[in-house]
């Protein structure tokens, strides 16, 4: 299985859960908070996941996709793993 498959199976992993932990709890006391908890969390570990995979030829990050803006080399984040490496090209 490639890693892009992989990330797509956990993406709608922490979507279904978000869904039924909303559904869930929304009605409680704090459930707005859980979810609001839950969203934090799933921040944070994306924030963490997107600094530690790297392409295996070039190590930069592959959630960071380089872009030109009035001749300037300017990087954005994506949700998803790409197909290929943004810096090097390299296949994954």
């Amino acid at each position: 299985m490639s890693r892009r498959a992989i990330h797509i199976i956990v993406l709608l992993v922490w979507l279904t859960g978000f869904f039924l932990l909303g559904f869930g709890v929304w009605g409680f006391q704090a459930g707005h908070l859980m979810v609001v908890g839950y969203i934090i969390a799933g921040v944070v570990l994306y924030i963490l996941a997107a600094f530690m995979v790297r392409c295996p030829q070039c190590r930069m990050p592959l959630l960071l996709k380089p872009m030109k803006l009035f001749g300037m080399d300017l990087y954005r984040w994506t949700i998803l793993t790409p197909g290929q490496c943004g810096h090097c090209g390299e296949e994954l």
